[in-house]
């Protein structure tokens, strides 16, 4: 058989042997026997031993076990003995080979006999046996061809390949089984394998029966003989699947999208895919290679920290570092990797990939962007945004919730939605969620109340619909709710000032038939007053007299609420306002015990205002302030203080009195609410003052005291001029009182008529009297008058009409007029009399009122240059 040749060349060798020298010592044979004897013998004496041993042993201490394992100890020394008995065997084989060996080197002057050479062929061919059974039953090819391409020797892997039998493929030419590689790329690389004597690599072979192309990892040396290369031989090993591999892994490395590479432990590129030489900028490998390690790196000093982790752990995860690509620029990519080590662990190679994260992180960036924008509108959104659960539950609440109900968001997350609203809101609130997370209604309203973190109940508006996942399934709902507790007072307030305009059309229709008795009332009273004839008759009439005002004021209130006059402006100084209202209530505050203190600021500016206005916003507030001391005690203490902050006028008025609780603060200011007993106030005080500050441009409000009780704080607008009305400015030289002036009093009310004449006659005035304005007429075109006290609203002819006629007749010479009227007169009618030389009083009023304005009328007349 083929692998005879392979056997037969240990034949040969052996014969071919250098012959030893004659003079060589047989006994040296002898001696190696010996030895080799007692070797043999020292071996069986010792196994002896064991045997005997494992038997004492085995009387003595194992005697007592039971069953199979008493037999143990016997068993060992049988195994003992067979294995003495092959090593005896095997050790007479050996002893007769090498005398045959011996005795042919001993006889090699006369050759072998043909007993010898018969003994040494039967060895010989048993070991040619086992080793070509060998060579076949390698997976590789293992061939031997000569230097003309003929085939010498090959195992049963290569006839298998060509499905020929041994005989077809031995002494047959190479060229009749391969078409690759052929005889001119043999011939062509023969002189550099004789040359070099060996050869491995891959090579690719054509087979020329299947037209199969495989692929094999080749070991071939050189055959010599006679010290020339006389043939090839070696083995190959297919490795076509691998090849196949390979080139599938090098497929999909030249075509992922991320950046592939291999690196020795500096950082130095031995290899990089396509994607990683354009993700980092470069034209082609080669140019990427040229690259120092440090270039690649945007923060070279990471590369240490980053080496010493990853020999640590032997690997990397996502771990994000920063590139520097060819044109300088940063580029953030997310690198994973692996450590090769070699057989002492020390780390030879880095291979992983790079993914560029650059589109990541700015979708990042705008999604950050995004998110910061939603959540500034969430925030500076004016409701509070929530969203709930499909149980009712907050899972998220904007940070608006503390300002308008006082608990953080934390407080409200993982609470649920039905512990909040009102009891009596309760169960409209959950109906409307339990629509919503059913679908019955898509969006939707409702108003609730709930608690504040001070205790107060706050009212609500919340818009909400549904909430919905991608499947557009009910996940919960979101909903935005507004503070419109402010908003429902206004409107509440709205409907209350709807129905003061509406009682105050109705007043000013009937101010004119209010005013008039009043007034009567009130001059009559101070008449009697004056001629009472005893204290009991001059209290009563006081009685009637303050019950006449008392009903005159709320006539007054009302109207000025319904319709607010514009203030009469000049300027003037707070602090004499301030005495003015104080000598008012004088009388009651001393009466009640109530001390008061000014406190004035150097140089304060004057206000432009109308005095009469102001004073009344005075003189409400302390009688409020007196009013709530003497509600708790029977002293107390007002402490006024005046000064200037920001630029405005800031007066304090503070008392010791009961303050005003902090629920209700807010409320003061309303219209009719008072904390008065039934029929103890009607409720316009401060609103009056609200009203009469704002149309001075000015502000009040209310706060706590440092003296316990309520503190009002009123801010005016300063007057940009500095020339200022005092109240004591000396009055020019003019008559004394009404005495000798010429009246005419024109009235429709006959008993205003009798009221006015009565009172200015007593004071020594000539008083005529006419019912209507063609009356007055023509008692002005017979009699000439210094003064005329005429209703602003006549029946007929207005009073204003017979003004203008007057006017209109004698220009200069004409009498003054002073009206009178039930009626609240803007800056603008006021105006307009005062350039037209007259003047107006608010009815009702009393006599001494009446004359103190006639009086200073004249004399305004009279201390103007002719």
């Amino acid at each position: 058989m083929p692998a005879d040749l392979l056997s037969g060349s240990i034949i040969i060798r052996i014969f071919s042997q250098e012959r030893k020298p004659e003079g060589d010592n047989p006994s040296k044979w002898a001696e190696i026997e010996r030895r080799e004897a007692s070797l043999w013998r020292t071996s069986l004496l010792l196994l002896v031993l064991l045997a005997l041993t494992v038997v004492y042993v085995a009387d003595k201490s194992v005697r007592p076990l039971t069953g199979r394992f008493g037999e143990l100890p016997y068993g060992l020394v049988v195994l003992i003995v067979l294995f003495g008995l092959y090593v005896w065997t095997q050790r007479r084989e050996i002893a007769r080979l090498r005398n045959y060996l011996q005795g042919f080197a001993e006889g090699q002057s006369r050759g072998p006999s043909d007993e010898q050479l018969e003994k040494l062929f039967e060895v010989v061919s048993r070991s040619q046996t086992s080793f070509r059974e060998l060579i076949d039953s390698f997976d590789r090819i293992a061939f031997s061809i000569s230097l003309d391409g003929r085939i010498q020797v090959v195992n049963r892997e290569f006839a298998n390949i060509l499905a020929l039998p041994f005989a077809s493929v031995v002494n047959h030419p190479i060229e009749e089984f391969i078409l690759e590689p052929g005889r001119a790329d043999l011939e062509r690389v023969l002189p550099r394998f004789i040359e070099k004597r060996s050869w491995n690599g891959v090579l690719r072979v054509r087979w020329k029966k299947s037209n199969e192309v495989r692929y094999y990892d080749c070991t071939i040396y050189a055959v010599v003989k006679d010290g020339s290369v006389v043939g090839a031989s070696g083995l190959a090993r297919d490795i076509s699947s691998q090849r196949e591999a390979e080139s599938r892994f090098t497929d999909l490395f030249e075509t992922l999208h991320e950046g592939v590479y291999i690196s020795q432990p500096d950082g130095t590129l031995v290899d990089a895919n396509p994607a990683l030489v354009r993700t980092l900028g470069y034209s082609d490998k080669e140019d990427l290679f040229s690259a120092r390690p440090e270039d690649h790196f945007f923060n070279p000093s990471e590369f240490g920290p980053l080496l010493a982790v990853l020999d640590r752990q032997g690997f990397l995860r996502d771990q994000e570092i920063l590139l520097r690509r060819k044109d300088g620029a940063s580029i953030p990519v997310l690198n994973s990797c692996v450590a090769i080590r070699d057989a002492s662990g020390q780390i030879v190679r880095i291979q992983g990939s790079l993914v560029d994260i650059t589109e990541r992180r700015q979708m990042e960036r705008r999604l950050r962007e995004e998110q910061e924008f939603v959540r500034r509108l969430v925030a500076c959104f004016p409701d509070v945004i929530v969203v709930l659960d499909t149980d009712g539950r907050y899972t998220f609440v904007s940070p608006r919730i503390q300002e308008l109900l006082g608990y953080t968001p934390e407080e409200f997350v993982d609470g649920t939605l039905e512990e909040r609203p009102h009891p009596d809101d309760r169960d409209a609130v959950m109906k409307f969620f339990t629509n919503l997370v059913s679908g019955k209604t898509p969006v939707g309203t409702v108003e609730y109340r709930t608690r504040h973190k001070d205790g107060s109940w706050r009212v609500f508006r919340a818009n909400a619909s549904p909430l919905t996942d991608s499947e557009e399934r009910v996940i919960g709902v979101v909903a935005s709710a507004r503070d419109v507790t402010e908003a429902k007072r206004l409107e509440q307030q709205l409907l209350q000032s709807e129905k003061l305009a509406a009682i105050g059309q109705m007043v000013s229709g009937v101010a004119h038939e209010l005013n008039n008795p009043l007034t009567a009332i009130i001059g009559i009273s101070d008449l009697l007053r004056e001629r009472a004839p005893d204290d009991s008759s001059r209290r009563q009439t006081e009685l009637v007299q303050k019950q006449a005002r008392k009903a005159a004021g709320l006539v007054q209130g009302l109207l000025m609420f319904s319709r607010p006059s514009r203030p009469l402006s000049q300027k003037i100084r707070i602090e004499d306002l301030i005495d003015r209202a104080i000598d008012l209530r004088r009388g009651v505050l001393d009466s009640c015990r109530i001390a008061i203190a000014l406190e004035h600021a150097n140089d304060l500016p004057a206000v432009d205002a109308d005095p009469n206005q102001l004073a009344q916003v005075f003189v409400n507030i302390l009688s409020n302030a007196e009013q709530g001391i003497s509600s708790a005690r029977n002293h107390g203490r007002i402490e006024i203080h005046t000064g200037v902050s920001d630029g405005k006028l800031e007066i304090l008025i503070d008392d010791d009195g009961p303050g005003i609780p902090a629920e209700i603060r807010s409320k003061i200011f309303d219209p009719f609410f008072t904390t008065r007993r039934a029929g103890g106030g009607s409720g316009l005080g401060l609103t009056i003052c609200l009203v009469i500050v704002k149309e001075h441009g000015g502000s009040i409000e209310a706060q706590s005291s440092p003296l316990g009780g309520a503190r009002l704080r009123i801010l005016l607008p300063a007057s940009k001029f500095h020339a200022v009305l005092h109240s004591g400015t000396a009055s020019p030289q003019r008559r004394e009182g009404l005495k000798g002036r010429s009246i005419l009093v024109v009235d429709d009310e006959e008993d205003i008529r009798d009221l006015v004449s009565e009172g200015l006659g007593a004071r020594g005035a000539i008083v005529d009297t006419a019912r209507n304005a063609d009356e007055a007429w023509n008692r002005l075109s017979a009699k000439s008058y210094d003064g005329v006290i005429c209703d602003f609203n006549l029946t007929g002819m207005g009073g204003l009409e017979l003004f203008d006629r007057v006017l209109q007749r004698d220009a200069h010479g004409a009498p003054r007029f002073l009206f009178i009227t039930g009626e609240l007169l803007d800056l603008g009618q006021v105006s307009s009399l005062e350039r037209k030389g007259a003047r107006a009083l608010q009815k009702p009023f009393q006599v001494s009122e009446l004359a103190a304005a006639l009086e200073k009328f004249f004399a305004d007349l009279d201390s103007r240059p002719m």
